[in-house]
């Protein structure tokens, strides 16, 4: 290894829209709040376009555009989930931009959603959880840096 380069062993992860952070136990979904996928982050959405939190391969793209599973680099596999129950509207509301087996960056554009559907379709909550698979977190703790209103793409979490 040369002398300026630096493998970094720190994962951050972005906004993926703008919104309000709220913690994974304010989601109004005990799946979630309860922490049975993993820990994490949530944000209430306050815009439509979704990014890519973190760089990586799309290992799972729902055909009804509400989650999308990312594998980064690091090894380490995390769940966007757009909304509560938001499975139940077939796609009603949601526009994917890209394909299960991507490879994407950090910030691609993942979906755009239409919240004003999805609340006219009365879905629970628009709370959108960032949840991190325990077995890909063996011996890695998440920081969360920040935290109530943030803009996509802000750093929101850090993981060691």
């Amino acid at each position: 290894m040369g002398l300026f380069s630096k493998k970094t062993k720190e994962l951050e992860i972005i906004a993926p829209v703008d919104g309000e952070i709220i913690a994974l136990d304010q989601v109004e979904d005990e799946v979630f709040s309860q922490k049975m996928l993993g820990d994490g982050i949530a944000i209430k959405p306050t815009a439509g376009n979704f990014v890519a939190p973190i760089a990586g391969k799309l290992v799972t793209v729902f055909p009804t555009g509400h989650a999308y599973g990312i594998k980064s680099i690091h090894g380490i596999e995390m769940l966007l989930h757009i909304g509560m129950d938001t499975v139940s509207l077939n796609g009603k509301g949601f526009n994917i931009k890209v394909k299960q087996d991507d490879n994407i960056k950090q910030g691609d554009l993942l979906c755009e959603v239409d919240l004003a559907v999805l609340k006219a379709e009365k879905v629970p909550s628009l709370d959108t959880p960032i949840v991190f698979t325990p077995e890909t977190m063996s011996g890695k703790t998440i920081t969360i840096v920040k935290t109530g209103k943030v803009k996509q793409g802000e750093v929101i979490a850090i993981i060691k």
